[in-house]
């Protein structure tokens, strides 16, 4: 029995973004089970539309960001590794921060098989020595203790704008007259 694809349907991208998340969150699952994987932004966009069956006529750059946002706060609910860090602007995965990088190499610890077991005792040993560094550094740093209170300051003087001539008005119409002083309806 083949599978079929759900009948499609536009919707706006406020009403698709949780089914596009459960979506994206399956696709970029697949994508860290293959060591090295990455997908972008347009890739998933695409996928995530076809999947679903909603389709949105708005620009993916403009709901995407959205989607990614919902995965990654499910990933952190759920104590796994961030799987947007997964996802790029370009094919081969560009060139990325530490940071970055050590979030894609857990999410392909968590869920590739093909992890080379080089790189496993690469970041192991990497590890080992950021907590080493962290831990000869801890001792070394002293205590925040708590600053006195300020004393209050004076409430601020309030500058006071001068008081405005009451505007000259005609004897004669008793209108507000120009500044030439004349006035333009008695003469």
């Amino acid at each position: 029995m083949t599978e079929q694809a759900p009948q499609e349907r536009w919707v706006k991208s406020t009403e698709g973004s949780t089914e596009w998340a459960g979506a994206a969150r399956e696709i970029l699952t697949d994508v860290a089970g293959h060591y090295l994987g990455v997908i972008t932004y347009a890739d998933l966009a695409e996928q995530v539309q076809a999947r679903t069956g909603l389709r949105n006529r708005s620009p993916y750059r403009s709901w995407i960001g959205g989607v990614l946002a919902i995965v990654v706060a499910g990933c952190r609910a759920d104590g796994l590794p961030p799987l947007t860090s997964l996802v790029s602007h370009r094919p081969d995965g560009g060139e990325v921060d530490d940071a970055t990088a050590l979030a894609r190499f857990a999410c392909y610890r968590l869920y590739a098989v093909d992890v080379p077991a080089e790189a496993i005792a690469e970041a192991d040993a990497l590890a080992r020595a950021k907590e080493a560094a962290a831990a000869e550094a801890g001792p070394a740093k002293k205590a925040r203790t708590p600053r006195a209170p300020r004393e209050p300051r004076a409430p601020r003087e309030k500058k006071q704008k001068p008081a405005e001539e009451a505007p000259k008005i005609c004897p004669t119409c008793f209108m507000q007259l120009p500044a030439s002083g004349i006035c333009d309806n008695c003469d």
